[in-house]
């Protein structure tokens, strides 16, 4: 058997709808306007939006939001991009190198001589050659010294840990090649480029293949 419905008398209802509109208030005084309140959550999901279409991207300044990460090589004083990071070297424009002597005053870039353990390498485009010495930089000097060299094969390195530039990479890693040298008078059988980085070649991609043994070794 159904209960009869419950009457509200006037006095009730507007009890009720007072409580309502009061409560409505209370939130829009809190909240502003609906299309107020509805302001924080369009501006997360945008903010999410623009996260996902941009994963490599680093903060802007300026209140300008970010954008790509300017390809670079960065250095770290320990293994496996540990401890602290020493600085970093940019890439120059398409066929062009840059060479620096950590050991030659005014070097600029700021990474000391003898330090570097591991890099991280973010946005490197294909046919960039990365090459590390042992020492000073020369032409000559290149067979009295360990060096080791990276090369970027076919697609765009967006970011990848070398963590150490004394072992080889996987052999899976053939997007990415690498070359070890060492002295067999100097440096006996065990490798020592590890904190013994001197000299940082970069090459952009486009520049000859003579250019560059003419500022290095074959690479």
């Amino acid at each position: 058997m159904m209960k009869p419905s419950r009457k509200w008398n006037l006095a009730e209802v507007l009890r009720t709808r007072g409580v309502m509109i009061l409560g409505a208030a209370l939130v829009l005084s809190a909240c502003g306007s609906l299309e107020e309140a509805s302001a924080p959550v369009e501006q997360a999901l945008s903010t999410a939006k623009q996260a996902a279409a941009c994963e490599d991207c680093e903060p802007g300044g300026g209140g300008g939001g970010g954008g790509p990460v300017t390809p670079h090589i960065e250095f770290f004083e320990g293994n496996n991009a540990s401890q602290d990071s020493l600085g970093k070297v940019y890439l120059p424009p398409n066929g062009e190198f840059r060479s620096y002597d950590l050991t030659a005053a005014g070097t600029n870039i700021g990474i000391p001589n003898d330090e570097a353990r591991s890099m991280v390498l973010r946005n490197i485009p294909a046919g960039t050659l990365i090459v590390l010495c042992d020492c000073p930089h020369s032409a000559e000097q290149c067979l009295f010294a360990d060096w080791v060299y990276y090369k970027v094969r076919y697609e765009t390195i967006v970011s990848k840990t070398i963590g150490s530039f004394e072992e080889d990479l996987p052999s899976s890693s053939e997007n990415l090649v690498m070359g070890y040298w060492q002295h067999p008078w100097r440096s006996g059988s065990e490798r020592v480029m590890d904190g013994k980085v001197s000299v940082i070649q970069v090459f952009a991609p486009g520049v000859p293949d003579e250019v560059v043994s003419s500022v290095g070794c074959d690479y």
